[in-house]
């Protein structure tokens, strides 16, 4: 009798390879940058400096949700062609904030990109949170909608497997302080309650951003803010812009696809259902034989959400967790041992999932709620599982395996003259006593039996010789 779990997890190694190769391909494929327009030369004095510029040409792109490495590459294509087709570049925004690392890489972008740079704060009800507050203070021009917030930015325990001692958290703190007051001296912004938001973590409205000289204008929509951006001068690097954007309509630069795909499942909670979907997948998979189409959905979709979870704070204790449990269900299924191992696994998964994420940041944790209800459904998925299985096993011939001989099964595969047939709801070895060839689906009856490996002859063939 072979249930083949070698061959199944074997498999699904090759699954693993194959899924990586092909996400890998996709993700360096997205990398690539944006095509620009033909630019334009700026003009030069005959004193070898450059003459004030007009900027009537404009793009825009939009900075939603959580600051990571896949938006941050968006932004960064955004800038450069920006930059070589010689517009100015307006960033619509609404985060509550994200990844340090993500976040200095768009401001140091921002910074060194020849070309204005304006940030708006943006539709009613959005907000410019924590590394939004820096990504504001970069910019050329900082603008917001009516109804919006900006503050809040006090930096957070990213977790990990370890605690931030309090004395390196206030390195951090006044490293991040450094920062933000540099940006707000070279952009002539308030910088007193630049401090007052990263070590207080306090938050204004647009109103009193503008009163305290947080921001430059408050636009009610988009357009609006055109009007307004209109005639401003900006001195950056060396040279004077000056905007032409009342009579303009910027070119809107979307995320392409991987990219945006990408963006999406970085949101832990979308990660985290993406790996559970993935383990259901595996679990269910283990629990047939052979390797169908939900094997490899499972291991691609747990592919897919270990990616987006390597792009957050992950403790690695709760991954290890979530792991064991995994392991503990496949050998359950395989071993047939009624439940025990899962009881554990599904323990191990919840404690698992509560440690996975471990941060102070609200914005990157996993919802209690979503991995209670994640928890329950692979729960009453194993009992459904484990319980078949279980019966399969208590289910098979008690008599041995010469009882055995004499009885009906059907192949499973070609045999050629090896292949599989199905007995008693198991895969065995078998191999045509004659030689003949068996097509798949045809019945069989058990000769005899030479180790594992069943010796058969097709049914309907015998009938035919007898006749």
């Amino acid at each position: 009798m072979t249930r083949n779990p070698k061959k199944a997890i074997l498999k699904i190694l090759l699954f693993f390879i194959f899924a990586g190769l092909i996400f890998s391909l996709g993700v360096s494929g997205s990398t690539g940058t944006i095509s620009p327009s033909p630019g334009r030369q700026l003009p030069v004095l005959s004193n070898g400096t450059e003459a004030t510029i007009e900027i009537d040409n404009f793009y825009s792109c939009e900075i939603e949700g959580i600051i990571e490495p896949s938006l941050a590459n968006h932004i960064k294509k955004c800038l450069i062609l920006a930059r070589d087709s010689g517009s100015g570049l307006i960033i619509n925004m609404d985060t509550p904030g994200g990844l340090d690392t993500s976040m200095r890489e768009i401001i140091t972008e921002i910074l060194n990109t020849p070309v204005p740079v304006i940030v708006y704060v943006s539709p009613e009800g959005a907000r410019a949170a924590s590394a939004g507050v820096f990504i504001t203070y970069a910019s050329d021009i900082a603008a917001m909608g009516h109804s919006t917030n900006i503050g809040a930015a006090h930096p957070v325990n990213l977790g990990g497997d370890q605690e931030v001692s309090e004395d390196i958290m206030e390195k951090v703190i006044n490293d991040s302080v450094a920062y933000i007051k540099n940006l707000a001296i070279s952009k002539g912004r308030n910088a007193q309650w630049a401090e007052q938001a990263v070590r207080e973590s306090v938050s204004i409205t647009s109103a009193e951003a503008l009163d305290l000289g947080v921001i430059d204008l408050i636009a009610i929509d988009f357009d609006d803010l055109l009007v307004k951006l209109d005639g401003k001068t900006i001195e950056k690097l060396g040279s004077t812009f000056v905007l032409r954007s009342a009579n303009t309509e910027p070119v809107v630069l979307d995320m392409n696809f991987m990219i945006r795909f990408l963006h999406i499942i970085s949101d832990p909670n979308i990660a985290y259902i993406l790996m559970s979907l993935g383990i259901l997948g595996i679990i269910y998979e283990f629990s047939q034989p052979g390797l169908g189409i939900s094997g490899a959905v499972g291991v691609l979709l747990l592919i897919l959400g270990l990616y987006a979870l390597s792009v957050l704070p992950i403790n690695y204790a709760g991954l290890g967790l979530i792991i064991l449990a995994v392991v503990l269900f496949v050998v359950d299924i395989l071993m047939g041992l009624g439940g025990i191992p899962s009881i554990a696994g599904v323990i191990s998964l919840i404690i698992g999932s509560f440690l996975l994420i471990n941060t102070d940041a609200p914005y990157l944790r996993i919802a209690w709620s979503l991995i209670i209800s994640v928890s329950v459904v692979i729960s009453g998925f194993l009992i459904i599982v484990v319980r078949a299985v279980y019966k399969a096993h208590r289910a098979q011939p008690v008599t041995g395996m010469d009882g055995i001989i004499g009885e009906t099964g059907v192949s499973s595969s070609v045999l050629t003259p090896v292949g599989q047939v199905k007995i008693y709801g198991e895969i065995w070895s078998a191999e045509s006593v004659d030689g003949n060839r068996i097509n798949k689906n045809k019945k069989v009856r058990i000769e005899s039996i030479e180790g594992l490996t069943l010796k058969v002859k097709e049914i309907s063939k015998d009938k035919k010789e007898g006749g």
